[in-house]
Order: structure tokens, then C-alpha cells, then sequence
């Protein structure tokens, strides 16, 4: 089986308390662990940067069901590339809650962070993956 990545960004539509994230996470984990599909998911004033790693056809198809979502809009594919190895195969989704006690400690952060929206990634796919790596250590919930 090929490996590919894909990620993307969107808006919440609707405020996001850590209860409703959580229980959102339980379902995407439980879902995830059935299709063999491992990633991760960043949170930031209801701003969502998810990355998803399996088999192409299973992301694909459950990307397309994230796109259907009605939980979220502006919905942006950032990019969809094969890979090697999957950078988060320890997780079938985890997940970081990005605030101000945390964005400090992210070296060399981007403006992203500070005001997040879909179209900044636009043209900045590799800022993307520099975010997605820097918060894979550290594990909000």
C-alpha cells in the first residue's frame, strides 16, 4: 500500500469548548482506527489545520466527508502528496490545542499562529508541515 498525506485547513462554525473537541476527537479516533488512517489536528480560536496519512482512496473519501461537515467552513486543501512513512503513526488522530501559553514555545512561529486563516496557506504548504511538526510532541488532550 502506498502512503500519502493530506492536509487541510478550515473555520469552526461554531464556538468549540474542550467537551465538544473532545468528543469530537473520540469519534475521529475510533473512525480513523477502523481505516488504518493515522494524523494529527491543530486547534486555534476556532481555526482547524488537520493532516491525515493512509491509503489514498480511504483519506480521499474521508476528506470528503469532512467536506461535507457543516461544523466548519472555508474548508482548503493544502496539499496531498505520497510519503515515505507517516510522520504520525503513533496517533490515529492527535491533537493540540494552540492558545498564548503555548504559541511561545513553537521556535521560529509564523504570523499564522497569531491569526490564523485558510487563505495563509494559500501558497505556503511547507509552513503547513513546519506547524503540523512542531506541535506533534506536544499532546494537548
Amino acid at each position: 500500500m502506498s502512503l500519502h498525506c493530506l492536509v487541510y485547513v478550515s473555520l469552526a462554525n461554531q464556538e468549540m469548548s474542550d467537551d465538544h473537541l473532545k468528543s469530537m476527537l473520540q469519534k475521529a479516533r475510533a473512525k480513523n482506527e477502523t481505516l488504518d488512517i493515522t494524523g494529527m489536528l491543530l486547534y486555534r480560536d476556532g481555526f482547524f489545520m488537520q493532516a491525515l496519512e493512509g491509503a489514498l482512496k480511504d483519506i480521499e473519501a474521508l476528506f470528503d466527508t469532512i467536506s461535507k461537515d457543516a461544523r466548519h467552513s472555508g474548508l482548503l486543501l493544502v496539499y496531498k502528496k505520497p510519503i515515505q512513512q507517516r510522520g504520525f503513526a503513533d496517533w490515529t488522530m492527535g491533537f493540540n490545542k494552540i492558545d498564548d501559553t503555548n504559541i511561545e514555545a513553537v521556535d521560529g512561529y509564523t504570523n499564522f499562529l497569531n491569526n490564523p486563516t485558510p487563505a495563509f496557506f494559500m501558497e505556503r504548504a511547507s509552513e503547513a508541515e513546519a506547524v503540523l511538526d512542531q506541535f506533534k510532541h506536544q499532546l494537548f488532550f
